[in-house]
């Protein structure tokens, strides 16, 4: 099926959106993939440019308005309201409020939204572009990508404050020297690939907060979750330091099952006694 460039998607129905919805509540149980995001801003305009592995379903934000999309490379089949049509670069769009869309990318895929704002914070962008937060897909359920995206944001802003390199921190963490096994008594948290960074670890288990989760330093030593365990701007669990100088992960706020377990580095950093401060000021 072939679509020809500057098709315009017309008005989108509830029952499209409804069933879009379902399907997103389902993909969100599979494991999730990255899909990075770029910003650009220039006077009265800013664009949104996503890079989609060949192979991966994604759903897309319930937009407010009118806006543009391309298509620069790549090949995706997305939903209308006549049904799947196929997208091929270069392709450029109408997209009209309220459309709630899934998309399958034969090849991976580059997908930009146009918008006319002078909006250049990201989370305020989301707001007004969107019917959702940042911290929301449409729906209520977590956006992932979108999550990831603004953790991984969150993170280069780590590294500058502290005035560290991402060279200096690999290091850091790699370094077997002070590394761990888990005991075998423990089995709380689980290693599994990431869509922040890498591997990360999820719960194998529901918790609340105030909840134990796992140990991060016993004995001067770090056990998976002090090597393993992502940074996010809005994390769900914190280190505590126990007096005889164990750290220990405990959560914040509720974890479901299969839930990334993360934590700010900046309270990491400020409990584990490794010594690093923001740069002009104190942990």
């Amino acid at each position: 099926m072939k679509i020809v460039p500057n098709v315009t998607f017309s008005q989108p129905s509830f029952g499209m959106r409804t069933k879009v919805e379902s399907l997103e509540r389902e993909i969100q149980r599979l494991p999730q993939i990255d899909c990075p995001v770029r910003h650009y801003f220039a006077p009265g305009m800013a664009a949104r440019e996503m890079t989609i592995p060949a192979g991966v379903v994604v759903t897309g934000a319930v937009h407010r308005h009118e806006h543009l999309c391309t298509v620069s490379k790549g090949r995706i089949i997305v939903s209308t309201d006549e049904g799947m049509k196929e997208l091929v670069a270069p392709c450029t769009i109408v997209s009209k409020p309220g459309a709630k869309r899934v998309g399958y990318a034969v090849e991976e895929t580059v997908w930009t939204t146009y918008h006319a704002t002078d909006e250049t914070d990201i989370d305020r962008l989301i707001e007004e572009i969107t019917e959702s937060t940042s911290a929301e897909l449409m729906g209520g359920e977590q956006n992932v990508q979108m999550l990831a995206q603004l953790d991984r944001d969150d993170y280069a802003r780590f590294l500058a404050e502290y005035g560290l390199t991402q060279e200096t921190v690999t290091r850091l963490v790699e370094n077997e020297a002070d590394q761990m096994r888990m005991p075998g008594w423990v089995r709380t948290l689980e290693l599994r690939p990431s869509p922040i960074e890498g591997n990360g670890l999820f719960s194998l288990f529901d918790f609340t907060p105030g909840d134990l989760l796992e140990p991060v330093r016993l004995d001067d030593r770090r056990a998976p979750a002090g090597r393993f365990m992502n940074h996010s701007a809005h994390p769900n669990c914190r280190f505590v330091p126990m007096p005889n100088g164990d750290l220990l992960a405990y959560a914040m706020e509720p974890i479901a099952k299969d839930e990334e377990v993360t934590v700010d580095y900046r309270q990491a950093m400020h409990v584990n006694g490794a010594g690093f401060q923001p740069v002009g000021g104190k942990a």
